[in-house]
Formats: structure tokens, sequence, C-alpha cells
């Protein structure tokens, strides 16, 4: 028994706290509406206020941010295939330089000597060859009236041949020298600027050591990880904006990475920026995209929010009143705010005005005047 009543109490309080919510929003509109009914007295004093028309919108646009680092197109850490000690660094940090351009040299004296003593023995070859050519002629000579053997005849011939291969052996040893010499010096594979020097000119390195740090020198680029979602939505060669350093850049999606980023589970986006943007390649900047929100409301400027009790905020609307035009609240709820606008929901009519800037002296149900902005 005393289980039940203590549930038919329960229900009694819940049914009046309701009914007091209820009379409390009523009540609230009933003010707003006799507020607007209610004449101005006798030589009251009529405010000018300013006025906006507003109209309801089905959504509202949001400005997304995504950071990224500005980086070359291009980007190779430049080294020697040999081990040697280094004599000249030709292009310093910042330098610009062609492709094809010597950058840096190794020390070759010992290949260029190693070079000279084999074409030195190319040389006598060479003569060997010429005097084993002449032998072989004279012995076909003999041989065809008889005065030579086939045997001779045979030595001869051969002789040219084995001096041929040694000839052939040596041209090669050369070709290999003059590619080692050509490998004791780098050169810039494409249009670059020089991003770092790593060594100094008298340091020894061993082969594939990193010598100088070569930045492509074309379009800068972002890279930008986005969610799947917004990826999705981009193509290669779409118009992007990109924002660094508070200047708004005009950029192109050059490709879209096909995995996530295990990490951030974003897909990579690379964007394209102005060739004469003047940006230094590790930058921070933003990649701004928009996004459609689907929420019904109507813009209006900030100034135009009053501030009602228990952290509402409220809008003065125009109403028709016995003497003119009064002002009246509405409530209204903030849904986006964009610099000087605000994204608001609240009961106003189709084509409503609402009072943009309003002294502080004007309150509900007062005669105004109205100055149209």
């Amino acid at each position: 028994m005393r289980l039940g009543g203590d549930l038919r109490r329960i229900a009694a309080t819940a049914a009046i706290i309701g009914l007091s919510a209820a009379s409390v929003l009523g009540g609230a509109q009933l003010l707003a509406q006799r507020a607007a009914a209610v004449p101005a007295p006798p030589g009251a004093p009529i405010t000018p206020v300013s006025v906006v028309q507003v109209a309801e919108q089905p959504g509202y646009a949001v400005t997304r941010r995504f950071i990224g680092q500005v980086e070359a197109p291009g980007r190779i850490d430049l080294g020697f295939e040999l081990a040697g000690r280094i004599v000249a660094i030709l292009a310093q940090e910042g330098d610009e330089v062609r492709s094809g351009a010597l950058l840096a040299r190794l020390d070759s004296a010992a290949l260029e000597a190693q070079r000279g003593v084999l074409v030195a023995e190319r040389a006598a070859l060479a003569a060997d060859v010429e005097l084993a050519r002449l032998t072989r002629a004279r012995d076909d000579q003999l041989a065809r009236g008889g005065f030579r053997s086939e045997s001779a005849r045979d030595d001869s011939r051969l002789a040219v041949v084995r001096l041929a291969a040694r000839m052939a052996a040596l041209d090669a040893q050369i070709a290999g020298v003059d590619i080692q010499i050509a490998k004791s010096a780098i050169a810039a594979p494409f249009d670059a600027v020089v991003g770092g020097r790593l060594v100094d000119p008298g340091q020894n390195i061993g082969a594939g050591a990193p010598v100088l740090t070569l930045f492509e020198q074309a379009s800068p680029q972002i890279r930008v990880g986005l969610p799947i979602g917004l990826a999705g939505r981009l193509a290669p060669g779409d118009a992007v904006a990109v924002e660094i350093e508070g200047q708004r850049l005009a950029g192109r999606v050059l490709r879209l990475r096909s995995d996530l980023d295990p990490v951030t589970r974003t897909r990579g986006v690379v964007v394209a920026l102005p060739e004469d943007a003047r940006l230094a390649f590790g930058q921070t900047g933003s990649l701004l995209l928009e996004e459609v929100v689907a929420e019904p409301g109507f813009w209006a400027p900030v100034a135009a929010l009053r501030e009602g009790g228990r952290g509402t905020w409220t809008v003065l609307a125009i109403a028709r009143g016995p003497v003119g035009e009064t002002v009246a609240p509405i409530a209204v709820e903030v849904i986006h705010m964009a610099g000087d606008l605000v994204f608001l929901r609240g009961a106003l009519g189709e084509s409503a005005r609402i009072v943009a800037r309003a002294p502080s002296r004007v309150v509900p149900g007062q005669t105004v005047a109205v100055l149209v902005e």
C-alpha cells in the first residue's frame, strides 16, 4: 500500500513539473504578444532602430580547415657512388642550379694516373697489332708462292686475333676507369634549389653518403590528410583554396592516395600551389573546404542577439502595434557563428524583420522608428 502511494505522489509531481514548464513557455509567448499589443504611453519617445529582413534557409555552409605542410615536388639527397676525398663543392645552400650542372667532385688523381697507364699500354699494343698484320700479309704472299708453310700462315693470322682481343680488353679497362672518373663528380638531375650542404671540401666520405640536398625547382605543393568522406568529393584537377600565413592561394588537386594513413586514418591529398608563391618548404598551411550543414534557420547580425534568462538568447522582431511599429522578443537558438553573422533557429515568420542594432534602452513593446539597412 505504501509503495502504491509513493508512485502516485511521484506521478503527481511529474505532472505538476510538466504543467509548470508549459506554463512558462506559454507565458513567454503570451508576454511577447501582449508587449506588441500594448500601446506606447502618450508622449513616449520613438526610438530609431536599424532593421534587417531575414528569411529561413535550408542550411548553412561551414568552412573547415585541414592542416598540411608545403613540400617540393621532388626532394633528393645526392651522394657519390664511390668513396673518396671531396676536393670541391660547387653549390651552396639556396643556390638555384640547372639540370646537368656540376655540383661536387672527388679526388680522381689516382684514377687519372691509372687511365694514363692503360692508354700507354694500348698505344704499345696498337703497334704490336700493326706489326702482326704486316707479318700476316707477308706470310700470305709467301704461302701463295710456295715459300711459306700453312702452319706459319696460321700462326701469323692467330697472332692478329690474340692482339685484337687484348686491345678490346684494354679498351674495356679504360672505359671502366672513365666510368669511375665520371662517378667522382655529381651533377644536378633536374632544375633544383640546393636545400643543404652536408659535408665540406677535404672530407673523406663513404660511398652513398649524402653530400647535398636538392629540392625540385617547380610549383610547390601541400600535402593534407582528409577524412574519407571529404576526400571522396575531390578529384585530380579540382580547384581548391589554401591559406598560408594569412595569404589565400588558389590550389589545384594533383592526386589522392588510394590508402589510409595507419595513424590518423585519413586519406592523403596533394595540392599544387601557384609557381610564383614565395613559400618555404616545410611551412604549415591549411586546405579550406566548404561543407553544407542541412539545418534550417536564418542568418542575422551578431549585434541583433540579446541575452535572455538562464543562458537563452532572443532577438527583437518588428510587430504592428495600435499606434505604429513596436518590438517583441523572440527566443532563438544559436546554431553557428561566422564572423559578425550568426545562424539562428527560432519561431519567426516568413520574411520577418528583426532589429539589427538596437540601443540598450529599447524594450519589448516600445514603439520604434524603423531604419532599413
